[in-house]
């Protein structure tokens, strides 16, 4: 097992419960744009998912859902990539053919796939922070090193 791929799967599914439970929190004041951009990061992480087991996702790439809809996304998609990088190390290596959703042909490693997908949602939730900084939220610390402080203190 690739231990650093798990620690980014945890940090990951720590990050989008979290902003998830937030969201919960702010529901009336959050924009749109926020629950738009948390659709879109449970969209891609299925669409990866359902490459890697070679079938064809339920959602598009821009597919908005409901904030609870959101939360059964994510936890479809965490309990599917935690299975993934369960894999011994030796598996992460493997070459993985792909069709994305432009219809163009790739080949990539499954590290390479799962850590792009873990960066994904970085990225877009720092989006979303800065979206609730905009419209007078105090968006919730996702970085990386508070996901490890909150493992060392409970």
């Amino acid at each position: 097992m690739s231990t650093q791929l798990l620690q980014l799967w945890a940090y990951n599914n720590w990050a989008n419960n979290s902003l998830i439970d937030k969201m919960k929190q702010e529901a009336e004041k959050t924009p749109a744009i926020c629950l738009r951009l948390l659709s879109h990061i449970m969209n891609a992480q299925l669409i990866w998912l359902y490459r890697l087991n070679e079938t064809e996702p339920p959602v598009g790439v821009w597919d908005e859902h409901s904030l609870s809809e959101c939360e059964k996304l994510h936890q479809l998609a965490s309990l599917g990539f935690k299975e993934k990088v369960h894999y011994d190390n030796l598996k992460t290596l493997e070459i993985i053919n792909y069709t994305n959703t432009k219809k163009e042909h790739f080949q990539n490693s499954l590290g390479d796939i799962l850590l792009h997908v873990f960066n994904h949602g970085t990225y877009h939730r720092a989006q979303i922070a800065s979206e609730m900084r905009k419209h007078g939220l105090e968006p919730i610390n996702t970085d990386y090193i508070s996901f490890v402080h909150s493992q060392n203190n409970p």
